[in-house]
């Protein structure tokens, strides 16, 4: 059977004549496959009977209410499935419609949700669950419903699809300008790569061994640790399409060489690139045969050439074109002949990580640059006679290097074992399932869900069931979500190019990984009943099986995004690592000029040219010592180590450093300041007869004792069923369920029963409050436990009601043409299955069975058919509810109380909606608004229907409250945060009230602390089609934000001053005697963008000329700012960069701030200079967890592709550990740096004293030195744990810095002035004599033993000590050093061996160690001289250095300006270029779209304000500021020299001396009188 027969097999016959008449007012999609598309409807079926329940029919006679046929011929068709035992259709009394035949409708029951007689077994998603137009505006009975309007199915229906839309713009589709190279952008590492082609050069090659040859190899180590120079030598540019190798460079400079493969294809252009190639001017290339494929991999990224864009695309972002041009035919399985294209394009399906051998690992260890310093070192130091001293560390070389590569191998094999899985599978090939494994998956398969699949194999789609899965990995939240079958629409808003989705796509998509919780059978796909004609079912109407189709495989999944963020983490950009390297180099320097002064001293000495080569070199390994690098990590490795025993991991080690560096800490609020559970306080209906709200239900159970009537069932024909309701509603007591109904808030259907008269909007009384909280949430039940979000369980439980979904084996058995032929337990308690996901009931109705049905026992039942999920963009989530036996569905909604309110019908907002509002958040609960619609339409419409035609035009129902308590250690926390001037944010997606009063419980908001709420003014939102004056139907062209005008401004109030507000523009605080008139501040009060700008003028007219400065909030700056996320949209789209940085550096609460908002408020705390933090417990915050800093996720997962650090703990004290140990092992860092730098300068000082007559240090003098003093120390320096409190001072991280060097070099200038001195003093001893070799013809041999080096073996070994002491930094960062018993233990043995070796020199020790006997005296003297220099030491260490800092530092900017204001006055034409003050002033600052009118109108409305006060200017760099700060330091200083020249007041000396290189949020700081901490 060809493809298209197949294709036209599975699809149904369509009418022509109703598709054009569906499709007449909307546009046709391109290119849409007409497939069987003439064939007729069949005949209707002779004798059809009427309705059932209708005269004539006996098989629902007994049934207690009677069903309508709405559905047309088609939809009935649909609706049953066509399946051949149900017989032919029947046509329904005048009316229209078609039922189930006689003894299919006496066989099989169900629930009256759909409105039609359905099948047993049938579930809401058999019928077709999409719909192009998604047409909701009928609010008609569903008897009335036309037949076309049904008719509308996904039969080759072409989805638009924005992967195929073309955009010339797209990288996918700009043609590579140079052949030769290209630039990448990798989305989900954010990064850029330039990819160059490149194949060998023969010549270059050859001539490269041979320099390899004559160098003793040294010339290619030097092409291995520099690649460029390699790359250079051996390789000559090529074509991408024609190169051997693709060289990587990416945008930190790390370079990379990978191999281009060229391999046989033969496939089309379409099956490489899919989609791509369906738009634009490549659509002519669609089956253009690709001969040769072309490809790299680099860091498991594969990227695939070309040929006529010329560039290399990757693979990760292919799409089948059919997924979205005829979605109905992936339910088919891949055709064996694309197997064999699609694995030479993907792969396998699995994460094989490249496992070096042994060899390699050695190999590629023994070349590291470090290494082969210390082969140098002992190869050198065997030529100069040191051989015990170079076979100990070439033992522990070995002894490293070994440890080195056990560990790598043990950390390969556990990311392995991480990353691979395999699983045996069931793959739809052809028509045919067959056994597989996972490995065998490929991007297109379908294959088979099953409960045994612990964990996912791959990123696929859910195509049929439900499942419930646990997505920790992913998003560190351990929250089960529940997937939903996906639909056309889907795909084709569907990108692949980041490893992540937006909510409305995840819902569907099942990510590699993430551990499968519950799976399902019971919700079919959107091929509905035609997908189930594809193989053998059950008679029940439901899916044989749960299926998926995969999207990505291999690393191109979200779990391997996980894995290669791993295997190749970012870059660290810590200025502290950039400083040491540079450092080294100092350090090298110094060798250098140690190297010539030992050579021309050598000279002198007449040593041959072997020797003076050995020492001079000797000395470079003396001076940068090989354990300086490793010595460095020493803090990170015990702060991780301390960490994790507090279920603290870590992901990328480097960021432990910048845990001490973070300076602002921000925090979600809900579960993380809170509990994550919610506890209901009540809920407060509306009462629509006085239009204002009840009392709030805090007891529901109390509502049982008054005597309001319960509403009746909303069907009259639900009589025998509702008999209780119907008798309550007659004004008789309230019996039946009513008395049932007891328990959360069940009794509360009383109290929301709307008995008012039908508005004109809609009807409230067919609403209840008790059926929004008991249906609107997507909670699920798993093995009995209720499982979801907590706030969604919260409400629920409240209900007291009970939850039950389908299952796959709900259904009963095939029974005989009669009722009687069931068995007794079958009539008398089995229930027919559902044709919904779930119901809800409560908790005493009995559930809908074959018996009780005709009985009429209790029963009341809700079927949730559509779920809309919660939306943070939207802030909402509804549902699609309906009664059993009802004849109109139920809409509701629950939200945010903002965005509800702009949904519902104005006439249905209680009057005292504020108020209540305000009252609440100003508690500190939360608050979530209820509202709902009553919806007639037919079930195959509601299955269609879109989710904005579903949320309009409601009814406000009522207000959820839950009281969300304070975690018992979130105020200590932030009190100790406060303590140690981190300044800490909310950034929730709360009510900015709640925000506000939380804030203010915790702490986060000080006692006393004015907090300013601020409110958008806009213009009224014009109904479509509007035009404004001068024929612009936007706005922009008559003073929009494009133009001069303005669309908004930002009003600022006081929440508990309304007198109070803020200057919108320099946030001044300012108090007037009255309000500001409701005119000007009031929302939407302008019809045009003149008028508001008008406004506008009037407002700021008013706040410069009817308040005054607050000069006692403006002194003091004891106020914050709350900010909503649509005002800080608003801000950093439309407002000037002074005053959004202002802002951030005011505001302490961001509020309804959506997941993109978040992450966007980190980057801009970055970008003014703040090390950032993020804490956070959800989904929500994955991007600002990955845009900070340090981002720590409150999960249980050990890694997260979320965060760099994961706390299994809920608790926010974790924050305080990651700081404290951040600070801990950064100061560790520095100790072992400036430790490890100080033992090498003592010893290059000693070592050069010694030069000075031939001698040098002895054999078991270095290994007493390297082995028992400096290797000891510089372990046991890193154990000193955190300090239990965090300092308000953060360390530095500045290895450059100030303080550093003026320590680092003081000290190089004490050790070295006491070794000077003991050299000195040991020649004038008693007993000493002038150092003699003993064959005075040997000069080669060094000359050990000497009363001078004795002296100064003795003397250094006491400083070593010393420094390890002084560098050994305890309080306020560490605890003290006597808490490391470890470091107090061995400082304290080796001051008592080195004393014994001074003062008590043994017989053995002077052999040993070559030492000669001192006088007594002297030895005493160099015990003292000791005892001065740690005295000296600890004295400058402590007072003297860093005294001397600040003063050396400006000693420094005075010689810069100095030398500065020479060259200037050198190069006049540099300062005649450098604009006057007047310029700059005059300047417009840089804003974005819209700002400049803001900015302008701010500064005309500034009344009495200079310029260079206040007003915003523009330095020549393009920032803008306030006066004079903003000026980076360069500039001050040009400036300061252009001032000489004008002729203007030249700076003071104490003006030049200022630092002027500070951050910009420091600037800001100054400039609005905050203090510097803050």
């Amino acid at each position: 059977m060809t493809g298209s027969a197949a294709v036209n097999e599975l699809l149904p016959t369509v009418n022509p004549e109703s598709r054009v008449r569906d499709d007449a007012s909307q546009p046709r999609p391109a290119a849409r496959p007409q497939l069987n598309m003439s064939a007729p409807d069949p005949p209707l079926a002779a004798g059809a009977a009427g309705p059932p329940g209708g005269p004539g029919e006996s098989g629902d006679a007994g049934l207690p209410f009677t069903y309508s046929g709405v559905f047309s011929q088609h939809a009935a068709r649909r609706a049953s499935g066509d399946a051949a035992h149900l017989g032919p259709l029947r046509p329904a009394a005048p009316g229209g419609g078609f039922a189930a035949p006689v003894a299919s409708a006496s066989r099989h029951m169900m629930r009256d949700y759909a409105g039609v007689h359905v099948p047993s077994g049938l579930h809401a998603a058999g019928f077709p669950a999409g719909d192009r137009s998604g047409d909701s505006s009928s609010t008609d009975d569903d008897d009335d419903e036309s037949d076309e309007s049904d008719q509308e199915s996904y039969e080759g229906l072409a989805v638009d699809d924005v992967n195929e839309t073309y955009d010339h713009k797209l990288p996918e589709y700009v043609p590579n300008p140079d052949p030769l190279t290209q630039r990448i952008y990798l989305d989900e590492e954010g990064v850029t790569i330039d990819v160059r082609g490149m194949s060998h050069s023969p010549v270059g090659l050859w001539l490269l061994r041979l320099l390899g040859v004559l160098s003793l190899g040294v010339v290619p180590l030097l092409c291995r640790w520099v690649p460029r120079w390699r790359i250079w030598w051996t390789m000559r540019p090529a074509r991408l399409g024609d190169a051997e190798f693709a060289v990587v460079v990416d945008e930190f400079g790390l370079v990379s060489v990978e191999r281009i493969e060229h391999r046989y294809y033969g496939g089309t252009l379409e099956s490489v690139f899919g989609s791509l190639t369906r738009k634009g001017p490549l659509h002519r290339h669609n089956d253009d045969v690709v001969g040769r494929l072309t490809m790299f991999t680099h860091r498991y990224y594969r990227f695939v050439y070309h040929p006529y864009l010329e560039k290399f695309l990757p693979n990760a972002c292919w799409m089948d074109s059919a997924w979205t041009r005829s979605p109905m035919t992936m339910r088919t399985g891949l055709a064996y002949d694309t197997q064999s294209l699609r694995r030479a394009i993907f792969g396998a399906n699995s994460m094989d990580i490249a496992e070096k051998s042994v060899g390699r690992l050695l190999f590629d260890e023994v070349l590291n640059p470090f290494y082969m310093f210390q082969v140098g070192s002992i190869i050198l130091w065997c030529f100069d006679n040191y051989y015990y001293y170079a076979t100990c560390i070439l033992l522990i070389s070995a002894a490293g290097i070994t440890e080195t590569l056990v560990e790598t191998r043990r950390n390969t094999r556990k990311l392995k074992e991480m990353a691979h899985f395999t699983c045996p599978v069931r793959i739809l090939r052809d028509r045919a399932w067959g056994d597989g494994r996972a490995e065998d998956l490929l991007p297109g398969d379908v294959f088979e869900i099953v409960p045994g699949m612990r964990i996912l194999p791959c990123d696929a789609v859910l195509l049929e069931g439900d499942c419930i899965v646990n997505e920790s990995m992913l998003t560190g939240e351990s929250i089960p979500v529940a997937k939903a079958p996906v639909s056309p629409v889907v795909f084709g808003k569907m990108r692949l190019t980041s490893s992540t989705f937006g909510s409305d796509i995840a819902k569907h998509v099942l990510f590699s990984g993430t551990r499968l919780v519950r799976v399902k059978k019971t919700s079919l796909g959107f091929g509905g009943a035609r997908w189930l004609d594809l193989e053998q079912h059950n008679s029940l109407g439901l899916p044989a099986r749960a299926t998926a189709m995969v999207l990505r495989t291999g690393f191109n999944t979200t779990k391997g995004a996980l894995v290669r963020s791993i295997l190749f983490p970012r870059p660290n950009k810590f200025k502290f690592y950039e400083d040491s390297f540079r450092f080294i180099g100092v350090l090298a320097a110094i060798a250098v000029v140690g190297f010539l002064a030992s050579i021309g001293n050598f000279l002198r000495l007449g040593l041959t040219t072997h020797i003076i080569v050995v020492r001079a070199l000797d000395l470079i390994t003396v001076v940068v010592p090989p354990a300086l690098p490793a010595t460095m990590s020493i803090g990170v490795s015990f702060a991780l180590s301390r960490l994790r025993k507090r279920q603290i991991y870590c992901t990328s080690p480097t960021r432990i450093n910048v845990c001490g560096k973070v300076n602002v800490m921000c925090f979600d609020k809900t579960g993380t300041l809170t509990e994550e559970g919610l506890d209901v306080l009540g809920v407060q209906p509306v009462d629509h007869d006085l239009c204002q709200f009840n009392e709030m239900q805090e007891d529901p159970g109390r509502l049982l004792a008054d005597s309001q009537a319960i509403p009746s069932a909303p069907s009259s024909a639900f009589s025998s069923v509702g008999s209780a309701y119907n008798s309550g509603h007659a004004g008789g007591p309230a019996s039946g369920l009513a008395s049932g109904l007891t328990g959360g808030l069940a009794a509360l259907d009383r109290s929301a029963s709307m008995t008012a008269a039908p508005r004109h909007a809609a009807d409230p009384s067919k609403l209840r409050v008790l059926h929004a909280l008991a249906a609107c949430h997507t909670v699920k039940q798993v093995d009995g436990e209720l499982v979801g979000d907590p706030l969604d369980i919260k409400m629920f439980q409240s209900t007291g009601w009970v939850l039950e979904e389908s299952d796959d084996h709900d259904a009963l058995p095939a029974m005989g043409p009669g009722m009687a032929t069931a068995p007794a337990s079958a009539r008398a308690g089995a229930r027919p299955p559902m044709p919904v996901p779930a119901v809800v009931r409560p908790p005493h109705s009995e559930r809908f069975t074959l018996h009780n049905a005709s009985t009429g026992a209790n029963v009341y039942e809700l079927g949730i058919i559509r779920t809309f999920d919660f939306s943070p963009a939207l802030r909402r989530q509804s549902v699609v509810a309906k009664r059993l036996g009802a004849r109109y569905n139920e809409v509701y909604v629950k939200g945010a109380p903002e965005a509800i309110r702009e949904l519902c019908y104005p006439d249905t907002i209680p009057r005292d909606f504020e108020r209540t509002l305000l009252g609440y958040t100003n508690h500190g609960y939360r608050v979530i608004a209820l509202a709902g619609r009553p919806l007639k339409m037919s079930w195959p419409k509601l299955q269609r229907l879109k989710r904005d035609a579903v949320e309009q035009g409601l009814i406000f129902l009522g207000l959820l409250v839950f009281e969300n308590k304070l975690k018992p250690s979130t105020a200590p926390v932030l009190d100790e945060l406060r303590a140690a001037k981190i300044r800490q944010i909310m950034c929730t997606g709360d009510n900015v009230l709640t925000a506000i009063s939380v804030g203010r419980e915790c702490g986060l908001v000080p006692d006393g602390m004015a907090v300013f709420v601020p409110r958008l003014v806009r213009v009224q939102e014009a109904a479509p089609g509007h035009q404004y004056p001068g024929g612009d139907s936007s706005g922009a062209g008559h003073g929009g934000c494009a133009k001069a005008g303005v669309r908004a401004m930002v009003v600022w109030e006081d929440v508990d001053r309304e007198t109070r507000v803020l200057d919108p523009y320099t946030l001044e605080p300012r108090a007037g005697t009255s309000p500001a008139p409701d005119h000007l501040v009031a929302s939407d009060t302008a019809e045009t963008p003149d008028e508001m700008e008008r406004q506008q003028r009037q407002y700021l007219a008013w706040i410069h000329n009817y308040t005054d400065v607050d000069m006692m909030l403006a002194t003091s700056g004891n106020y914050c700012v709350a900010i909503t996320g649509e005002v800080f949209r608003f801000l950093m789209d439309e407002l000037p960069e002074t005053t959004v940085g202002r802002a951030l550096m005011r505001g302490a609460v961001y509020a309804r701030m959506s997941p993109d908002e978040k992450a966007e408020l980190i980057e801009s705390l970055q970008r003014i200079g703040y090390c950032a933090g993020f804490c956070g417990d959800g989904a929500n915050d994955c991007g600002a967890l990955r845009a900070a800093d340090v981002g720590i996720s409150l999960s249980e997962a050990e890694a997260s592709v979320a965060a760099p650090f994961t706390s299994h703990s809920t608790d926010i004290r974790c924050v305080l550990e990651a700081i404290r140990e951040g600070r801990a092992a950064l100061v560790t860092s520095f100790s072992c740096f400036k430790f490890m730098a100080l033992y090498s300068i003592i010893q290059f000082t000693s070592v050069s004293m010694l030069y000075e007559f031939g001698g040098g240090l002895g054999d078991f003098q270095f290994l007493y030195i390297d082995l028992f003093i400096i290797i000891p120390l510089a372990v046991f320096m890193g154990r000193t744990p955190a300090f239990d409190r965090i300092a308000p001072k953060r360390p530095t991280a500045n290895l450059m810095s100030k303080r550093v060097l003026t320590s680092l070099f003081g000290q190089i200038v004490v050790n070295a002035c006491v070794q000077t001195v003991v050299f000195r003093l040991v020649k004038r001893s008693a007993g000493y004599t002038p150092p003699a070799r003993e064959d005075p013809g040997d000069l080669d041999s060094l000359l050990i033993r000497s009363f001078e080096n004795t002296a100064l073996f003795l003397a250094s070994s006491f400083q070593y000590i010393i420094v390890a002491c002084v560098f050994s930094i305890g309080p306020p960062y560490r605890q003290s050093n006597l808490r490391n018993r470890g470091l107090v233990a061995t400082c304290t043995l080796l001051v008592l061996l080195t004393a014994y070796l001074t003062l008590w020199p043994g017989g053995w020790s002077l052999d040993v160690f070559e030492m000669v006997d001192l006088s007594s005296g002297f030895r005493r003297t160099v015990v003292g001289w000791a005892a001065a220099n740690f005295v000296l030491c600890f004295a400058g260490e402590e007072w003297l250095f860093p005294w001397m800092a600040p003063a050396t530092a400006r000693v420094g900017r005075t010689v810069s300006y100095i030398v500065r204001r020479h060259i200037l006055r050198r190069r006049a034409t540099h300062y005649v270029e450098l604009p006057t003050r007047d310029a700059v002033g005059a300047r417009a600052p840089r804003v974005a779209s819209g700002g400049s009118a803001h900015a302008a109108l701010g500064k005309r409305m500034s009344d009495g304000q200079s310029v260079d006060d206040t007003s915003p200017v523009a330095s020549p760099s393009g920032t803008v500021g306030y006066g004079d700060h903003d000026a980076p330091a360069g500039e001050a200083v040009a400036a300061a020299a252009y001032d000489l020249e004008a002729g203007r007041r030249p700076p003071t000396w104490e003006e030049i001396g200022q630092k002027t290189e500070i951050k910009p949020f420091k600037r800001i700081l100054r400039d609005m009188g905050i203090p510097a901490w803050y």
